[in-house]
């Protein structure tokens, strides 16, 4: 089998940079259009056998979580384009991945086209927007996924100022716009944290009926913490970036695959991706660092269900601990039909179940929300991984 020509994402991710500028750091900042930075690259699984070996899954699609290590990278790599940020010197790092939709199927027979352009920015943040596209079979494209990340830019220890961005087409004015608005969504999003806020009355009366229907045996369910699972991992130097931190891909792989494995023991059947929203990085990851990422199932609403995952770093020496990352994700079940099928409900038993039970809610109904607004239809079997 002949070598593929597309290297692992990691190690694309500390390829060495170009050296900054002497004066790079003074330099002036420019307006700059979304076109002077966007990146693309075509994924050959339909002529490359090695790469598609690399990605393949045991159901014969694509595997999502080696794919968002592409993902980061793409965004990673538009971010440094449009802050100029080898030649200033600067360290641009994932900050979130605020969502990622599956659209359609991710075929394994059929190349994969990224692209990625920034959508907005503020004094040192930006959002790229992701565009992934599958042959269609005709000789054209078709969407299979999008995403949104967030790239902040350091100097030292300090934010570092970006380069504005000015959008020339229509279609480059509507993703700023959409931009700013996503960016006001985070900051609701963080303000209405179920850790900083007590339920709503409709909240505490939705919270209580479900104890009641509980306790009297009109509903049975699993409860939330029966479907908690860990995984602990030793952070190698193989997974770090070109600044000697793990890759952050990688550690949105590691949570995927395991919010993945949760869905399947909970169903008993092949799971759907569905979306990602609002993974945050608080910190880097330094190599050598003991990973534990912990993941439960923490609303179910029909045919849907949503999983959150915490990563924290564990000190060997002390036992103490210290959260990294936190996202969520949505799953749903398949038949042997390929068609979506009851989730087994769970039930929260604690107050604190009961907090991420209603912030599961939100999500799910948001995420609903936008994807009808952007009017996603439902995907198929194929993007079971």
């Amino acid at each position: 089998m002949n070598k593929s020509s597309h290297p692992d994402p990691a190690e694309q991710a500390r390829l060495p940079r170009p050296t900054p500028a002497p004066d790079g750091a003074k330099q002036p900042l420019s307006e700059r259009p979304p076109s002077v930075s966007s990146f693309e690259e075509i994924l050959p699984f339909r002529t490359d056998a090695e790469l598609r070996e690399r990605y393949l899954n045991f159901f014969g699609g694509l595997r999502l979580g080696k794919l968002l290590e592409d993902f980061d990278l793409s965004a990673g790599r538009t971010a440094y384009n449009h802050a100029q940020g080898w030649e200033r010197g600067l360290t641009i790092v994932t900050a979130a991945c605020d969502r990622i939709d599956l659209l359609d199927e991710l075929r394994s027979d059929r190349d994969l086209r990224v692209r990625a352009s920034v959508n907005w920015t503020g004094r040192s943040s930006m959002e790229v927007g992701l565009q992934v596209a599958s042959e269609d079979g005709n000789g054209g494209w078709q969407a299979v996924a999008r995403a949104y990340f967030i790239m902040v830019a350091r100097q030292g220890e300090t934010s570092a100022a970006v380069n504005p961005l000015v959008p020339q087409t229509d279609e480059e004015h509507r993703r700023f716009q959409e931009g700013e608005q996503r960016q006001q969504q985070r900051r609701a999003m963080a303000q209405n944290n179920y850790l900083k806020h007590t339920p709503t009355a409709e909240e505490s009366v939705r919270l209580h009926r479900l104890f009641l229907r509980t306790k009297h045996q009109q509903i049975t369910g699993v409860p939330i913490h029966e479907t908690q699972r860990q995984a602990t991992l030793l952070m190698h130097p193989q997974s770090r970036n070109i600044h000697n931190k793990i890759f952050g891909g990688y550690l949105m792989r590691q949570a995927f695959e395991l919010a993945w494995n949760i869905t399947y023991l909970h169903c008993r059947c092949p799971p759907q991706f569905v979306c990602m929203d609002h993974m945050y990085f608080f910190q880097p990851v330094e190599i050598g660092a003991i990973l534990s990422f912990t993941g439960f199932v923490i609303h179910t609403d029909g045919l849907h269900l949503v999983i959150e995952v915490t990563t924290e770093v564990i000190h060997p020496q002390t036992g103490r601990t210290q959260t990294t990352n936190i996202c969520y994700f949505t799953f749903s079940a398949l038949d042997d039909f390929g068609q979506p099928q009851p989730v087994p409900m769970v039930i929260p038993h604690t107050y604190e179940e009961g907090l991420r039970y209603l912030d599961g809610a939100k999500r799910l109904r948001l995420g609903e929300e936008l994807r009808r607004a952007k009017g996603v239809r439902s995907a198929s079997k194929s993007e079971t991984s």
